[in-house]
């Protein structure tokens, strides 16, 4: 629910981040998500930040974003955001709790 509000938001706010694949992850990590995407877009400036691919785990649910970023910038540039990142969606996955209806489905 919160993750197409989150792919809006930024294609309002956030016009050089460009999704190829819908954004489809649980709310406990759209926050983790929307300080990753904010970031870049402002450390890419006028450059292009392409999500290519969404894949979510099936045991932790966390996500891993496949990312396109301007060949200029250096993965130094953005080492230390994605270690954060990381660490923030490993820890919201530890508090997240399954809803009732996807408890039923297991």
């Amino acid at each position: 629910m919160y993750a197409a509000a989150l792919e809006q938001h930024l294609r309002d706010y956030s016009p050089n981040v460009f999704f190829y694949t819908p954004l489809e992850v649980d709310d406990v990590f759209v926050f983790v998500l929307h300080r990753l995407f904010r970031t870049l877009s402002e450390m890419v400036g006028d450059g292009i930040v392409e999500v290519l691919h969404v894949a979510v785990c099936p045991k932790t649910h966390i996500p891993t974003i496949q990312l396109m970023l301007p060949p200029q910038l250096n993965e130094k540039d953005f080492g230390a955001l994605f270690e954060d990142t990381q660490r923030l969606l490993h820890q919201a996955a530890q508090e997240w709790k399954p809803q009732p209806t996807e408890e039923k489905l297991k």
